[in-house]
């Protein structure tokens, strides 16, 4: 138990959610190390990362900072011809992207009040949400429409729950009803349904698990 891999990671953060799901769906042993976005700043075992980033999995022996580094360990060796790699690269690139200018325009807004600045990011970010979800929905599910919960799906459902905590007025009813097709496969999925139980409604936790 001494040296346990510690999961370094923040409730809120969706890279952090698809690397636990992946641990349970694997099995693998590890504990809870979890923190808050503030907290990160001068964290002790964070700071032998030095990106500052998490997730990471932290022993003492070997510290794994990269998300996707990380969940190749576990992932089989064809996964990056599956459709759930198709999940994990529209998450990684374009919604990511989309979280990005979302975050900045929340930025601008609180520091310096609404600008044409503030209304740009916001409008990049609402565009590039909604060119994600027409991807998904018009390509993605498509060309496959039985896909089963994995690694990408958690990480595609995460960070569509964090644009839309962003700008939810904007983006929370976008195609939402054809979206819960895609939705309904990650959330009654039983690993995800414990990580729900466990840490939806938890102190530090703002975006949510669940629609």
């Amino acid at each position: 138990m001494g040296n346990m891999k510690k999961l370094i990671w923040v409730y809120d953060s969706p890279f952090s959610r698809s690397i636990k799901w992946l641990l349970m769906h694997y099995r693998v042993p590890h504990e809870d190390y979890v923190l808050t976005w503030d907290e990160m700043a001068t964290d002790p075992l964070l700071a032998s990362n030095p990106k500052m980033q998490v997730p990471m999995l932290w022993s003492k022996n070997t510290i794994q900072s990269d998300s996707l580094l990380i969940a190749l360990e576990y992932l089989p060796d064809l996964w990056h011809q599956s459709v759930d790699a198709q999940f994990f690269r529209l998450a990684d690139s374009d919604v990511e992207t989309s979280i990005i200018f979302l975050f900045r325009a929340n930025l601008l807004k609180n520091k310096f009040g609404e600008s044409e600045n503030s209304q740009f990011m916001l409008q990049a970010g609402v565009d590039t949400y909604k060119k994600s979800v027409d991807y998904l929905l018009d390509y993605i599910m498509v060309q496959n429409d039985k896909f089963k919960c994995n690694y990408g799906a958690v990480l595609l459902l995460s960070t569509l729950f964090s644009a839309v905590s962003l700008a939810e007025y904007d983006l929370a009813s976008y195609r939402i009803n054809e979206l819960k097709v895609f939705i309904s496969v990650v959330e009654s999925d039983e690993i995800y349904q414990s990580i729900i139980d466990m840490y939806q409604g938890q102190p530090s936790n703002s975006v949510p698990f669940r629609i």
